[in-house]
């Protein structure tokens, strides 16, 4: 449990041991390394707590166990402790909790309201709504409900992720046929808003994956929907397949209005939303980069991303060509 001044030291010194990426066996040999014996049933619970408090998530499990690496929220607690600073109080961990269950009961109340509202009309005894009324008033029930079931879904497929409890099913597939499969999806939303999204076809031929299809295509999707939502009208997204080394890298560039260093390192953080991102209604709930770059780590790579504000996005899904590794 946590004192009112924040992790334990326990605690604290098996943070530091995480980035950026480590299992609970790791950590029992570094502390064995420094003269202190833990248990690996212990460093697995502190690896746990971490998790609880958001500071770790984890990303693949292998052989060896699952390894973990350091939240946004884990690094800075770690880069306060080095410069000598005073660590993040419980205060500001409780905050963001609180904050977390805040958005939660927003976003679920809007599409709650609007299902009891129609319910309420079409059980009052007064009120004969036409056939067209009914219609419109179960569409909408319908739709809130779906829209709430998704907030679910989402929040649960994060914390699966951010458990390790997720298994990936694997297999060979084409990089190139998975950035088209994105785009068709994406395209019809672009078609409306006179936007052009554009995939390039280098000279190099088809690149061969091995990895979660259903999941990266869910990863690249997230990408490509940010890029053409942000894309001004009649704006033009880019999506590009390359292969660096090991690596398979998708490219997702908008010429939309760019993002602050300030937002930049927040962008993974859950239900963050960026400031260019407040102007119109929300058409998410800031989970889509968070589960992107999970998937991505569940496949031992990352999420790159370059921007500046007024030059555009360009959001960079990369992982192991050959698949994720089961050794560190």
């Amino acid at each position: 449990m946590l004192r009112p001044s924040g992790p334990s030291p326990l605690l604290h010194a098996a943070l530091t041991l995480v980035p950026p990426s480590t299992t609970a066996a790791e950590i029992g040999h570094r502390f064995a390394a420094a003269g202190a014996d833990l248990r690996p049933r212990i460093a697995a619970r502190l690896l746990a707590d971490l998790a609880s408090l958001g500071l770790v998530r984890a990303t693949q499990r292998g052989s060896r166990g699952t390894r973990w690496v350091a939240t946004t929220l884990g690094l800075r607690y770690v880069d306060a402790g080095l410069h000598g600073e005073a660590s993040i109080p419980l205060a500001e961990l409780e905050g963001l909790r609180t904050d977390l269950l805040s958005t939660i009961a927003h976003e679920l109340r809007t599409p709650l309201t609007a299902v009891r509202a129609s319910v309420g009309i079409l059980l009052e005894p007064s009120v004969q709504p036409t056939e067209e009324q009914r219609r419109v008033l179960l569409e909408a029930i319908e739709r809130n409900g779906e829209r709430m079931q998704r907030l679910v879904g989402d929040i649960l497929e994060l914390s699966r992720f951010r458990s390790g409890s997720v298994s990936l099913q694997l297999r060979r597939f084409s990089a190139e046929a998975l950035a088209d499969s994105a785009i068709a999806v994406v395209a019809p939303l672009a078609a409306k808003r006179g936007q052009r999204i554009e995939r390039s076809h280098p000279a190099s031929g088809d690149h061969r994956v091995y990895g979660d299809h259903r999941r990266l295509e869910q990863a690249l999707l997230n990408l490509v929907s940010n890029a053409q939502r942000f894309a001004p009208e009649g704006g033009v997204v880019s999506v590009s397949v390359e292969e660096h080394g090991l690596f398979t890298r998708w490219n997702v560039t908008d010429d939309g209005p760019g993002i602050s260093e300030a937002d930049q390192a927040r962008l993974f953080e859950r239900f963050f939303v960026g400031r260019n991102d407040r102007s119109g209604p929300r058409e998410g709930v800031g989970l889509g980069l968070p589960t992107a770059l999970a998937i991505a780590q569940a496949h031992g790579g990352t999420i790159g991303v370059r921007s500046a504000l007024g030059s555009g996005s360009t959001f960079s899904l990369i992982v192991p060509t050959a698949g994720p590794e089961d050794e560190p």
